[in-house]
């Protein structure tokens, strides 16, 4: 492909970044610049904002994870019953979470 690239751009990378491209790069058989490019045209990128809808998610995962050690308290101390309530009442919610964060993802601010 015979292209016209007057265009020029510089990156900083870490050592190991710069190393894990090499690696990569080297593997891949090609120059940096075609690497680049098919880096450019073949990858999928999803960018968020993890506002206070996230943030109220991740706190509710978050208690439902630390309620989950009331469950363990009651299985062990012979409270099956209740540990059954408890557990189906924490699965609920753990499921309502899971699906509003699942719906967060499925709406990207960016996606190519």
């Amino acid at each position: 492909m015979n292209r016209n690239r007057d265009i020029q751009i510089n990156i900083r990378l870490t050592e190991k970044e710069l190393d894990m491209f090499e690696r990569k790069r080297a593997i891949s058989g090609m120059s940096k610049t075609d690497f680049f490019m098919k880096l450019v045209r073949d990858s999928n990128i999803k960018v968020y904002r993890f506002d206070d809808e996230v943030k109220g998610i991740m706190h509710e995962l978050r208690k439902i994870g630390v309620n989950l050690n009331q469950v363990a308290y009651f299985a062990n101390t012979f409270q099956s019953e209740k540990a059954q309530v408890a557990l189906r009442y924490y699965e609920k919610s753990f499921c309502e979470a899971m699906d509003r964060l699942s719906a967060f993802l499925d709406k990207p601010l960016v996606e190519d």
